[in-house]
């Protein structure tokens, strides 16, 4: 039998509080607001609290398997306290969905068994009876319809902010700092230049390469920044990755790809990427796009998202062996691709894909394999060629360029139209903007409308921009592309020949190089031209014989 009170006939009352994420945007729901409510009633029935817990949880884990809750569960079970009081039954227990069960009726009677009381401050003490339950799960259904309704009157009000130019309050990513406005609200990101300086240095890798000219992956950037002791986004910011057991300078590779993939550094914050409560992210075309300082060109964040996607269809491709005209090569007796595979003899080959997809017979191509080592020792042979007279080089490269740009110009005067038109529609929105505020009844709700198409319209507008922006950027042979050949190819005339397969993977990407294979023969098409030469032989110790080269025609063959 359990013995209420402690001794001087006041029963004693445990105080339980919850905040959820979006609960903590709402004051009436805020810690501090419950407690103060909580100790008000405790004093007014006569209860002495001898404990009180919070939890930053979810209702829809029971209160018992909660991290504070556990506790106060477990003062009642140990009679160590006679009553549990809560704000609301809410903060007990979140209403079910649709075809759930409600955990309330098994907690309150569950409690009842063991002698114990359920208050809450709008509702006071709960009981058995149905009725009373009844009532109890109206209240906690009302609560959480109230919550969704301020949620979505705040996240219409955020959608608004963020159309009109400014961002919402976040955990800002590495490189920037909130800037805020009299009344401390968010308006805008700070560039942050002592974390700049390191998402620029990531980039530069990743893209450029390093000071040798090495074109670094995600992995050895992170190994990079790790050795050179560089502090990782967690040590500039409190709280962020702060579960994380690395010691301090040591880089995840999950930090330098989210970097990578973060549009802001070039201009361009999203508001509303996330759905809602969810881990789910919603299609980019959906979120509202916010101009925000850059921290590198647009330019070189496109390059990177280009570098990302190549190296990712090539890890799905190949997850076991490296071939380095992978996509690149094609059988010249029927046009079809040539894919990789690996011999018996532990060497690879290039094969037509005909064989590998077992295509009809009448179309059943039956054109040799080719060593693998061995034309792509010829193709990065033609590669290095190239690099012999460097004035030439970037001449040609120069010529190529404006090739390109030339190419573009239709879509650089569309893009020029339609920021014209986004300037005139912001324009617009602020007039309206404007008008609504004095209008009223009937014209305020056209206005409204006017409003809603307004928004639809600049959101399409900006969806546009950005792909033309995307497009523009995604160039192969930019200034610093470029001056980044030209200066391999200088280390190359200087002796270091040694590339590592990445290396040679974006230099023959960037070239645009295609070789097609026929009759023991290769011919290797390219921006600077073209070259044509016979497949060098292997012998038996895997030592390659190198063919005699064929002077031909094309505009950059160096000929002996």
């Amino acid at each position: 039998m359990n013995t209420n009170g402690n001794g001087n006939g006041r029963k004693r009352a445990v105080l339980y509080a919850r905040v959820s994420t979006d609960d903590q945007k709402d004051k009436g729901y805020s810690l501090p607001s419950q407690f103060d409510a909580m100790r008000k009633y405790a004093a007014q029935q006569g209860f002495e609290i001898v404990a009180e817990y919070q939890d930053d949880y979810s209702g829809a884990t029971p209160i018992e398997f909660r991290p504070e809750g556990a506790k106060a569960y477990a003062m009642l079970k140990s009679n160590q306290a006679d009553a549990i009081i809560a704000y609301t039954i809410d903060r007990f227990v979140r209403p079910p969905e649709d075809g759930d069960e409600w955990d309330l009726p098994v907690l309150i009677r569950g409690l009842a068994k063991l002698g114990k009381e359920i208050h809450t401050v709008r509702r006071g003490k709960l009981n058995t009876s149905f009725a009373d339950l009844l009532i109890a799960m109206l209240d906690a259904r009302k609560a959480g319809e109230e919550r969704r309704d301020f949620r979505e009157r705040s996240m219409r009000g955020k959608r608004t902010k963020a159309r009109g130019g400014k961002v919402i309050a976040c955990q800002p990513a590495l490189g920037y700092r909130l800037e805020r406005d009299a009344n401390g609200k968010a308006t805008m990101f700070e560039i942050v230049e002592e974390e700049a300086r390191i998402v620029r240095l990531v980039f530069r890798w990743y893209v450029y390469g390093d000071e040798t000219g090495q074109v670094l992956s995600i992995r050895g950037v992170a190994a990079r920044l790790s050795e050179m002791k560089i502090p990782t986004p967690r040590e500039f910011k409190r709280g962020y990755l702060s579960h994380t057991k690395r010691a301090n300078g040591m880089w995840n590779i999950g930090v330098v790809r989210d970097i990578l993939k973060n549009e802001a550094y070039a201009g361009t914050w999203y508001y509303g990427k996330r759905i809602g409560e969810t881990s789910k992210w919603r299609p980019l075309s959906e979120a509202v796009a916010v101009s925000v300082p850059a921290i590198i060109d647009r330019e070189t964040w496109e390059r990177a998202q280009v570098q990302r996607e190549r190296n990712a269809q090539f890890s799905r491709r190949n997850r076991k062996h490296t071939y380095l005209l992978s996509g690149l090569i094609a059988c010249g007796e029927c046009g079809l691709s040539m894919t990789g595979y690996w011999g018996n003899n532990t060497r690879s080959h290039y094969r037509c894909s005909s064989r590998v997809h077992r295509f009809s017979l009448e179309n059943f191509c039956r054109a040799t394999d080719v060593r693998g080592d061995v034309i792509e020792f010829d193709v990065w042979r033609e590669i290095e060629g190239l690099f012999q007279d460097v004035d030439r080089l970037w001449d040609n490269l120069k010529a190529a360029q404006r090739s390109e740009l030339g190419a573009q110009s239709p879509k650089r005067n569309e893009l020029e139209a339609v920021e014209g038109l986004l300037k005139d529609a912001n324009r617009e929105a602020d007039e309206l903007a404007a008008t609504m505020r004095i209008a009223k009844g009937k014209m305020l709700e056209r206005f409204e409308k006017l409003q809603d198409d307004l928004n639809a319209r600049i959101d399409e507008l900006a969806k546009r921009h950005a792909r033309l922006k995307t497009e523009l950027g995604a160039r192969k042979l930019t200034d610093d592309t470029i001056e980044s050949i030209v200066g391999f190819a200088r280390k190359v005339r200087a002796g270091i020949q040694n590339a590592d397969y990445f290396t040679k993977r974006r230099f023959l990407e960037t070239l645009g190089v295609k070789v097609s294979i026929k009759n023991g023969h290769y011919k290797l098409d390219c921006i600077l031209g073209n070259v044509e030469g016979k497949i060098s032989t292997a012998k038996r110790g895997g030592e390659i014989v190198i063919a005699s080269k064929e002077c031909s025609s094309n505009p950059y063959r160096l000929c002996p």
